[in-house]
């Protein structure tokens, strides 16, 4: 979409999101800048895969992608005067299928900002939520840890060697936006969408071996469900991307 077409961007443009005086996050596109992000893979069980994966989607794999990311360099294009500003975030992606086309569905995602948290959440459906997450680095080993409420939900260890890494289909995404009424009878939007990120640059790739822990609780982000049995490869890059506004496949209150 572009700004002329935006009733967001131009001389009049109207509020973005609450609060009116002072939107909580700017529209998009969103430009990331020398992010740094962990992938572990590994495979998981059928049947806990399927436990997290909407209704809508079928799940296409096995291998289930356990990531740690740090984005120093964030920057609205919006509105550059804010500067650029930085967050860390953690997640969980399976492959899926929708209407017989794979990609990326995000089923965990937490982050330690609260305009990345809504932003995702209130535009893209991504089920985002609070978290302590920290990327650490040291020479060719690093660490990626999530924790939420008291407990450590990803635990990965990553050391750099010429290593194998297997991976499933991921991109581009696949999520479901729900949003409930106010009066509790049902959902304002029930959708899927998708979302594939723009001018994606890979800066810097190493592959390596990893360890992977997985928590959770079986009433508040049950990681653990997942079954995680043995490591199929591990990565880190260095990149940047343009996020943009994605596209709604289907309404399904129109169902």
């Amino acid at each position: 979409m572009s700004s002329t077409e935006s009733p967001f961007i131009g001389p009049n443009p109207i509020t973005f999101c609450v609060p009116d005086r002072s939107p909580l996050y700017k529209p998009l596109p969103r430009l990331y800048r020398n992010l740094r992000k962990l992938s572990v893979y590994a495979r998981g069980d059928m049947a806990g895969i399927r436990k997290l994966v909407p209704p809508e989607f079928e799940p296409a794999s096995d291998i289930v992608e356990f990531f740690v990311m740090h984005c120093p360099i964030v920057h609205d294009e919006a509105d550059p005067t804010m500067g650029p500003r930085c967050y860390s975030e953690g997640g969980v992606v399976v492959s899926v299928s929708y209407k017989g086309k794979v990609g990326g569905h995000v089923a965990y995602e937490f982050v330690t900002t609260d305009d990345a948290m809504c932003g995702g959440r209130e535009i893209m459906g991504y089920p985002k939520k609070f978290a302590e997450v920290e990327l650490t680095e040291s020479g060719k080993t690093m660490q990626g840890t999530v924790r939420r409420l008291g407990r450590d939900l990803i635990i990965a260890s990553f050391e750099e060697a010429d290593a194998a890494v297997e991976k499933p289909v991921v991109q581009p995404r696949y999520q479901v936006k729900r949003i409930p009424r106010a009066d509790g009878m049902g959902y304002d939007v029930n959708q899927v969408v998708t979302i594939q990120v723009g001018n994606s640059k890979l800066l810097e790739r190493r592959t390596g071996k990893a360890t992977l822990s997985v928590g959770g609780h079986p009433n508040m982000d049950p990681l653990s469900e997942l079954g995680i049995k043995d490591v199929v490869g591990a990565e880190f890059i260095v990149g940047e991307f343009d996020l943009g506004y994605g596209e709604i496949l289907e309404d399904l209150l129109k169902r």
